[in-house]
């Protein structure tokens, strides 16, 4: 048996991986958070304030350590940049020191974002771009990043970065859908920044899953770089669309024209790498919201 931990198992990808690793049978998974759990024996309680890992790797010997943990937004790390960089970067070497102390060869996929890439000039993007960030978020994600290859190249901690483009799905509570669905329910317009026509590469969040699962069993630990993504490209103008006709939302959708401190203009992944492990998105943008109007609907959120 693989055992697998999900630090950060109470968050929207963390959740969903922790119950996708939970029901493969060649699998043991342990859940990690901030968040009491007085049920589940299969889980560790982090402090919030002062995290630390040391103890779990010393208790289990995992194989397998799944990072989903940390926070997930632009306009939170202009506001405090501090929290986002303890939440993005610091707790990452944390993570990476316990396992070059107690698991040394238990591997570490490391959840990074697309926010690393910034705007780039060339696309689909490819691993290899340029990382230009334009927020404090892409910048702590990439700091991570090059953390995982400090400990790879000096301590052989095993490591592969997954950089997650613009992930949606059932559960999700913020970011550009989210947004969308409440400003749809609160007014005749919705008001959105930009012009409409930037991009997006949407990921839906069970072609995440899939990714890790690929990754973990055929992925290169060598500080490796994998983009996440549908490969697709989609303006944030047709995904509101999308969305609102999913909603029967008879309004106006109203773009600003004003761009939002640190988004980036357009975004398209190259996923050849992922695609030799034998990835293939599974979703549809069309697909991918219709799942997630339903949510909408049957937690009566709409």
């Amino acid at each position: 048996m693989i055992k697998v931990l999900v630090i950060g198992s109470k968050g929207f990808i963390g959740n969903y991986a922790y119950k996708y690793f939970s029901n493969i049978n060649e699998y043991t998974c342990w859940g990690c958070d901030v968040v009491v759990d007085y049920i589940d024996e299969n889980y560790f309680l982090i402090d919030s304030s002062n995290s630390d890992f040391n103890e779990i790797f010393e208790t289990i010997s995992f194989d397998v350590c799944v990072n989903c943990s940390g926070a997930a937004s632009v306009p939170d790390s202009l506001k405090h940049p501090f929290r986002d960089f303890s939440l993005n970067t610091f707790n990452v070497v944390k993570i990476l020191e316990a396992i070059r102390k107690h698991a040394p060869q238990c591997k570490f996929v490391n959840l990074s974002s697309a926010a690393v890439y910034g705007n780039p000039k060339v696309l689909p993007i490819t691993e290899t771009s340029n990382c230009q960030p334009v927020s404090p978020y892409g910048k702590h994600k990439l700091f991570a990043e090059e953390l995982c290859k400090e400990y790879y190249e000096y301590f052989g901690v095993q490591s592969s970065s997954l950089r997650v483009f613009s992930a949606y799905g059932p559960g999700l509570t913020k970011q550009i859908f989210w947004d969308i669905f409440q400003k749809s329910i609160h007014s005749k317009d919705v008001n959105l920044f930009g012009k409409g026509n930037e991009t997006r590469d949407f990921v839906f969040v069970e072609d995440i899953l899939q990714a890790i699962n690929l990754v973990i069993k055929y992925g290169q630990f060598n500080a490796a770089s994998y983009n996440v993504a549908s490969g697709q490209e989609t303006s944030i103008k047709e995904a509101a669309i999308e969305l609102l006709n999913k909603l029967n939302f008879k309004g106006n959708i109203v773009f600003s024209g004003s761009e939002r401190a640190g988004d980036p203009i357009n975004w398209q992944a190259d996923i050849k790498l992922l695609k030799k492990l034998g990835y293939e998105p599974k979703y549809s943008v069309s697909e991918g919201v219709k799942k997630y109007a339903q949510w909408l609907k049957e937690e009566k959120l709409h």
